[in-house]
């Protein structure tokens, strides 16, 4: 599976399936971008294109969620299918993380 990962400027654009495989370069995505963003930047992940997501991907927005948190920043998970939601739903990650309505 493949994962397209789209920047602009403090927005991010995920096309494809988020696994075991994609994972570690959006890790490394997130990452760079949360310690460029300074305090009270808010960065925003668009997942309407995303076409899996399994515990590895949950564990890479978490680690990016708590990463973002401790620098002062608001990740934001945004344009969630029904698949994504249902799965933050049954993790209780609804609950943790920044969910835009």
């Amino acid at each position: 599976m493949s994962l397209a990962i789209t920047v602009h400027g403090s927005h991010v654009e995920l096309c494809g399936a988020v696994d075991v495989q994609t994972s570690p370069s959006l890790n490394v995505e997130l990452t760079e971008m949360i310690n460029v963003a300074g305090p009270g930047a808010v960065l925003r992940i668009d997942l309407g294109q995303v076409s899996l997501l399994d515990s590895s991907g949950l564990s890479v927005l978490l680690g990016a969620h708590k990463l973002a948190a401790g620098r002062e920043v608001r990740l934001t998970l945004a344009a969630l299918p029904r698949h994504v939601a249902r799965t933050l739903s049954i993790t209780g990650l609804d609950e943790v993380l920044h969910i835009a309505t």
